[in-house]
């Protein structure tokens, strides 16, 4: 499950927002948190697809939980979300210069 996922099942799951302990369990500040949240829909299937373009696979992009929640993120409020949803629905590659995880998705591909 991402990270991304988890978070919003426990928010779904509870009446009241996370303590400031239950973030420090999670490695996540109140604004990393709000950010998370306010996350465009699809973000995980856009990270997944945009990493396949570069070999890297989810299993890869959870091994780190900091860089998961950096990428998530990132492309949760990405300007290029909607063009990058676009490509996905019509089954065609995304340009990667227009991801702005472009850059760790290649090192993270890196051998």
């Amino acid at each position: 499950m991402s990270i991304l996922s988890l978070i919003k099942n426990l928010i779904n799951e509870r009446e009241r927002a996370p303590t400031a302990l239950e973030l420090a369990d999670m490695g996540l500040s109140r604004s990393s948190y709000q950010r998370l949240l306010s996350s465009a829909d699809g973000t995980r299937q856009r990270m997944e697809v945009l990493a396949a373009q570069f070999n890297v696979t989810p299993e890869m992009i959870d091994a780190d939980r900091g860089l998961a929640l950096e990428l998530a993120e990132t492309c949760g409020h990405c300007k290029s979300a909607k063009a990058c949803q676009n490509a996905i629905d019509l089954g065609v590659d995304f340009n990667t210069r227009h991801c702005p995880n472009a850059t760790i998705y290649s090192d993270m591909a890196a051998p």
